[in-house]
């Protein structure tokens, strides 16, 4: 006779608990792929390196006018610091901030367009009017310091889409802030 009180095997705890678990990441897996399809800009199923995620970005801007390609190799067109405040300060050039739009948001350099390597179609989109009229125009991109790549990346893409004169400033907003060197809040 078998009573209520009577245990589980360890054996058979194990299977009924890995079914639990089996259970909920099934059903949290559904639930994912459902939100994802309701979303504006849907998360991708396969991982996309940056230069892939830009190459497709650019490639939608362009209309599929021509296959963009992201430039691998690295021009060696770095701007110093002192250069780069020269440029600032008289204007001579469309300056872009690489770096995520809430940090922008927080601090960037005065009259900045902030072009995010993550959110690049759309930002491209809102600053199209600026950046367009003229792809000789000198811009001179920066982002967090000397290691961050998004600013290499964003000077990729923009050559890509035809502007001939992309600039990097490699100390980026660290050496502007360290320098004292006057800073911009907001949109």
């Amino acid at each position: 006779m078998h009573g209520v009180n009577e245990m589980k095997t360890p054996h058979a705890t194990f299977w009924s608990d890995a079914l639990v678990v089996l259970i909920i990441a099934s059903v949290s897996f559904g639930a994912g792929l459902l939100v994802n399809l309701f979303r504006a800009e849907r998360l991708p199923l396969i991982y996309q390196p940056k230069e892939e995620r830009l190459a497709s970005a650019i490639h939608e801007i362009t209309a599929g006018a021509a296959r963009a390609k992201i430039q691998t190799d690295r021009i060696a067109d770095d701007v110093s610091l002192e250069e780069f405040r020269k440029v600032v300060g008289a204007g001579g050039a469309v300056v872009v901030d690489a770096r995520p739009e809430t940090f922008y948001r927080l601090g960037h350099v005065p009259g900045a367009l902030s072009l995010p390597l993550k959110d690049f179609k759309s930002a491209y989109a809102k600053h199209r009017s600026r950046l367009e009229p003229d792809k000789a125009t000198r811009i001179v991109v920066y982002c967090w310091g000397t290691s961050c790549e998004d600013s290499d990346l964003v000077r990729r893409a923009l050559q890509g889409l035809g502007f001939t004169r992309v600039s990097v400033f490699r100390g980026g907003w660290s050496a502007w802030t360290a320098s004292g060197l006057p800073e911009e809040r907001g949109p």
